[in-house]
């Protein structure tokens, strides 16, 4: 997959079915967006193509994924292209029709979108504004229908609304895959050591949304590899109540030994455990992680 960053809809010029979107997390609506334009591309022999914004349209809202990860599930899904375009405020103040223009200009044949999408200045280029005016392009306009899963449709607003509850399990199953958040592993206090249960802890920038405090089974993903994991996030009430700092750690439950320190991880999250609780010893603190990391073995699939 090649990977291009533009400037707003105006693309090297190439024969290409373009999905576009802001596709945060990737989840089985955005899924069908890119499938109907893989196959628009394949049904043609012409380049399958996505462009998303750098950065995203709505700052205010969490991302799901981050740039970077958004990048390696692109890549994963096998298109050829990734356009990002930098969405400034010459973007923002493009008109739809502009906008379509450009793209039509540089190439794009098949534009895809969701059923809810509204393009350029304001939001003025409706899902039948749009259409209205590919008409008069030679460019096609294909809308994905809606997706629905357990019960309504599946939106970017409703996994943040699950992780933000720590319902891993059931964004999981909007993502079509574990919900996941990276960062580099750092040296912590080895409190997890000292009771029989290293971790390895994420620091510095994490990317990804980070669930809701809380103790998780999933995996911990280093080196290309995953290793099933007992998971906590959370501020170590009975550690350290005072810091206040909310940490991921992760203790893997299959034996890994070698050293991570400054390694790249990526934890991936299964299914919620437990909350958060400050417990009144060490000793029942411990007796809790056992009782996890036991329970952690039992759910995670081995890979």
């Amino acid at each position: 997959m090649k990977v291009f960053r533009v400037k707003g809809p105006w693309l090297p010029p190439g024969r290409r079915s373009l999905a576009l979107g802001s596709f945060d997390g990737l989840h089985l609506g955005h899924l069908s967006v890119v499938s109907l334009a893989k196959e628009a591309a394949g049904a043609k022999g012409i380049s399958s193509a996505a462009m998303i914004f750098d950065p995203r349209p709505d700052p205010k809202k969490p991302e799901i994924t981050s740039l970077s990860q958004q990048i390696r599930l692109f890549k994963s899904l096998g298109i050829d292209e990734l356009f990002i375009a930098s969405f400034d405020s010459g973007l923002r103040e493009t008109p739809y029709q502009a906008f379509l223009s450009a793209l039509s200009s540089s190439g794009v044949e098949d534009l895809v979108i969701g059923p809810f999408t509204c393009l350029g200045r304001g939001g003025e280029g409706t899902v039948g504004k749009a259409g209205e005016f590919c008409r008069s392009l030679p460019m096609s306009l294909r809308t994905a229908p809606p997706v629905e899963a357990m019960g309504s449709r599946v939106s970017s607003t409703r996994i943040r609304q699950m992780l933000e509850e720590g319902r891993v399990r059931d964004a999981s199953l909007l993502l079509s895959r574990p919900h996941a958040v990276e960062g580099l592993v750092v040296r912590g206090l080895k409190n997890g050591r000292k009771m029989g249960f290293p971790t390895a802890n994420l620091g510095g920038k994490v990317e990804g949304l980070v669930p809701a405090e809380g103790v998780y089974c999933g995996y911990l993903g280093v080196g290309g590899k995953d290793f099933r994991a007992a998971i906590s996030v959370g501020t170590n009430p009975t550690v350290s109540p005072e810091s206040g700092e909310v940490k991921i750690e992760a203790h893997i439950l299959d034996g890994f030994s070698s050293p991570l320190y400054g390694c790249r991880a990526e934890v991936k999250f299964f299914d919620f455990l437990r909350p958060q609780k400050a417990f009144p010893s060490l000793a029942s603190l411990e007796e809790a992680i056992a009782r996890d990391a036991a329970e952690s073995a039992e759910r995670v699939p081995k890979v």
